[in-house]
């Protein structure tokens, strides 16, 4: 690892753990340089601004998530068990609650006016919905493209849902009852899907 990239690790390592302690508002980058070691012109190298930073946690965090979750779904689906694959992906992408907090960050920023966050922000929802929908049409055979992008939209927005709910009231939710049923709507849509042609945009 580059010297780059090892200062790159520390900062979103140390911004992640002070995030989580004083709160996101209370957190400077003074404090972050402080924590790492670094002068803020080194951190600054790296990220122009708090928003740039906690993007790239995000970004970091949920890219390791989805390269697990691919390395897991096809051996339960190799036993037929697409609700434990759902289960699993449901349980890593909202046990994290203080990636769900920085999340939330990012949503309130954009929301608020923050252009530069909020371009970044819908960029990687869209990257995370385009992955989804690339994972439906490999994992199930749902070749139309309507409903690999319509599954893509629905499942993240099941996980950001999922992710606030237990975040306001840990255990209201049943993730096994949801997996199950969410397994057994994708496996009758691409039964439909196989015996009937595609959707049309008109």
């Amino acid at each position: 690892m580059s010297h780059d990239s090892n200062n790159r690790r520390k900062i979103l390592e140390a911004a992640r753990l002070l995030m989580a302690e004083k709160g996101i508002k209370k957190t400077s980058l003074a404090d972050i340089a402080r924590a790492v070691g670094i002068s803020k012109g080194t951190l600054f190298y790296h990220f122009a601004s708090k928003d740039d930073l906690v993007n790239d946690i995000l970004a970091d965090h949920f890219t390791n998530l989805v390269d697990i979750a691919k390395a897991h779904i096809s051996q339960h689906l190799e036993k037929d068990n697409p609700a434990q694959a759902f289960k699993m992906i449901f349980e890593q992408f909202t046990s994290d609650m203080d990636i769900t907090r920085l999340d939330l960050y990012l949503l309130q920023e954009g929301i608020q006016g923050n252009e530069n966050i909020n371009q970044k922000f819908l960029e990687r929802k869209r990257n995370w919905r385009k992955v989804i929908a690339e994972e439906f049409e490999k994992v199930f055979g749902i070749t139309d493209p309507v409903y690999s992008s319509a599954l893509g939209a629905i499942t993240l927005a099941i996980i950001d849902g999922l992710a606030l709910q237990i975040l306001v009231e840990p255990g209201c939710v049943n993730i096994d009852e949801i997996s199950n049923t969410m397994a057994r709507m994708i496996t009758l849509l691409a039964s439909a899907e196989s015996h009937q042609s595609p959707v049309s945009n008109n």
